[in-house]
């Protein structure tokens, strides 16, 4: 799945700013490779900022690459299709789409001589790596002014476009009675229907247990209540060790899986009623995690690059992302279709990540080996 992590990476961590502050709250409201081309150093045409001289400069080079952002990740799929209507550039994204946050950035620093994919979708707490590692470009598109201070590098070598919150994704067939707090998971009825993977591998599970942290009386800063819930949901046998996915999840290989909002909602669409999805956040406490838009500063189509990131945040782009469950940065501004509905959320129960946190990072990867899987 898209966003795995190794256990060496540094996690999120929870912004009480963003609640409190006046961005914050706004935003919760809220491949053909190419050669590279020497247009980037000759070009009279700024790259560092959104000009209208981009679109043909993009449209010449023909085509953009994404890593990372693979057709069932927040609908990313008819954003590409849509950009390429729109601009008639064609895209490429796979096999390349579903690497995760830390090879992206992996794969923009080893191929720099020969590179391939011009854009990238990582989790917000890799911003920091990417400006360290030497491997993004900066860009402010013409939507910046609208991206709260929070969620955007001031240099513009990132800024978040979305974000998700954790959630069950419950398939009422084989869960009678479907929970809506993490404290129902440790109900008996569960046995054996819950899939979770290495919150030590990826973004979505560890915040997940950021999550169960504060619902048991934690937060980012002490993930310990977050372990032990899920010591105990391992040691009763709720869940058993088993990995949550798409194709779990349609197999009935577990009823309940905990993942982000809008992969349960992608599911509930493909699936199409076999089996039928329903997507739970839960009501004691969850977390926000955003994803941040960054531009390869060895890209082979620089302007098609920086196009394809203006569109992700144009009304278009974000609308796009809220027909795939996510919440876009610019909710406040755009007028969402009549078909289009988010879950409502319940802002005192949610807490917003971004950053880096080493101490959550050394507990976790200390403690889940041998306190919750007892090795």
């Amino acid at each position: 799945m898209k966003k795995s992590w190794t256990s060496a990476i540094a996690v999120s961590v929870s912004l009480t700013a963003v609640l409190s502050s006046g961005a914050g709250a706004a935003f919760a409201q809220t491949g053909v490779h190419g050669a590279r081309t020497s247009a980037r150093r000759t070009s009279a045409v700024p790259l560092d900022h959104w000009t209208p001289g981009i679109v043909a400069k993009a449209k010449a080079e023909g085509n953009v690459h994404g890593f990372g952002m693979p057709a069932n990740w927040a609908n990313l799929g008819n954003m590409w299709a849509s950009f390429t209507r729109t601009y008639g550039i064609h895209d490429q994204y796979v096999a390349e789409g579903n690497m995760s946050s830390a090879e992206e950035l992996q794969s923009f620093q080893k191929e720099k001589n020969h590179p391939i994919g011009d854009v990238g979708d990582i989790g917000i707490s890799f911003g920091p790596t990417a400006i360290q590692m030497g491997v993004v470009a900066p860009f402010k598109n013409q939507y910046w002014s609208q991206i709260p201070a929070d969620l955007k590098n001031p240099n513009g070598y990132w800024a978040a476009a979305y974000y998700g919150v954790i959630s069950f994704e419950v398939n009422p067939q084989m869960v009678k009675q479907v929970p809506h707090t993490w404290a129902d998971l440790l109900k008996p009825e569960y046995k054996g229907l819950i899939g979770f993977g290495d919150p030590r591998q990826a973004a979505e599970q560890f915040d997940a247990v950021i999550a169960a942290s504060y619902a048991f009386g934690g937060n980012a800063n002490n993930i310990q209540p977050g372990i032990n819930f899920f010591k105990k949901l391992h040691q009763i046998g709720n869940w058993t060790g088993t990995t949550g996915s798409s194709a779990a999840m349609k197999t009935g290989q577990i009823g309940i899986q905990i993942t982000w909002n809008y992969l349960s909602e992608a599911d509930a669409k493909t699936f199409a009623g076999r089996p039928k999805i329903l997507t739970v956040v839960p009501t004691d406490a969850t977390v926000a995690g955003p994803y941040v838009e960054v531009v390869n500063k060895y890209a082979p189509h620089p302007y098609a690059a920086r196009l394809l990131n203006n569109y992700l945040f144009s009304n278009a782009g974000q609308i796009s992302y809220a027909q795939g469950g996510a919440y876009p940065v610019r909710l406040k501004y755009i007028h969402l279709p009549k078909s289009v509905h988010l879950p409502a959320l319940n802002l005192n129960k949610v807490h917003f990540l971004a950053g880096t946190f080493a101490k959550a990072t050394k507990t976790l990867n200390a403690e889940w080996g041998s306190q919750v899987l007892g090795q």
